[in-house]
This record gives C-alpha cells, structure tokens and sequence, in this order.
C-alpha cells in the first residue's frame, strides 16, 4: 500500500483517516485508512478527520479506531516552596498595576482601521 498524505492545503501529514461522502444519502463516513472502501475517499490526517463538519441535514458517521492519547508529564520548572518540594500547581495572580494597563488599553484610542469601518457603518 502507497503512503497517503492528508488532502487539505498546506497539510504535509501523513493521512490516518479517509472521508468517504454519500451525496444521494447525505451522509459522511469516515474510516481508518486501512479500510478504505471503494473509490474516491477524501484521506485525511487526525487533526483534519477530527474537525470534519457535515452541512445541516447531512450525517457523520464516524467508525475510526480510537486515537493513542500521549502519556500526559508534569514538567518541574524548579519553581519550589520553602521545603524542596514544589508544592500544588496554582494559577498567576494578575498585579494591580497590570489591571490598570489592560483598563487604559480598553478604553483608549480606535485604531485606524477600526476607525474607518465605525465610520462606514455609520457608527461613528
């Protein structure tokens, strides 16, 4: 079997999935690339066959083997507490004077561009 390459632009990944469309029945059906069935299946990397989207009325049918998910590593960025240990993971807290910045840059100045489409809308 030849080695396929997902089918959409600019995509050089090597294709996992094919889409095989049903006009008269409309309806989508993907499946693994290795059972291919037929003639004239779109082939499709993961990150493309998972974003498939059907038009309104049409159905997708989807009987791909489940993805391999990537053992998940918590990474120490040498961040520790008194102790040695690092402790749980918390979120960054925002400064007071940050706040201030993203108020000024709120309420300041249009930009050019959006200046103008305000002004063609009327909106001005």
């Amino acid at each position: 079997m030849s080695v396929k390459f997902c089918a959409r632009v600019s995509c050089g990944k090597r294709a996992s999935a094919i889409l095989l469309i049903g006009a008269r029945e409309l309806a989508a059906h993907l499946v693994d690339i290795h059972e291919e069935r037929g003639i004239g299946g779109v082939p499709l990397c993961r990150a493309h066959a998972d974003a498939v989207v059907v038009p309104l009325g049409w159905t997708l049918a989807d009987s791909r083997s489940p993805a391999t998910e990537p053992e998940l590593v918590l990474v120490d960025d040498g961040a520790s507490n008194s102790s040695g240990s690092s402790g749980p993971l918390r979120l960054p807290t925002m400064e007071e004077a940050d706040e201030e910045d993203m108020e000024e840059a709120a309420v300041g100045e249009v930009p050019p561009l959006l200046s103008r489409a305000f002004r063609a809308a009327g909106l001005d």
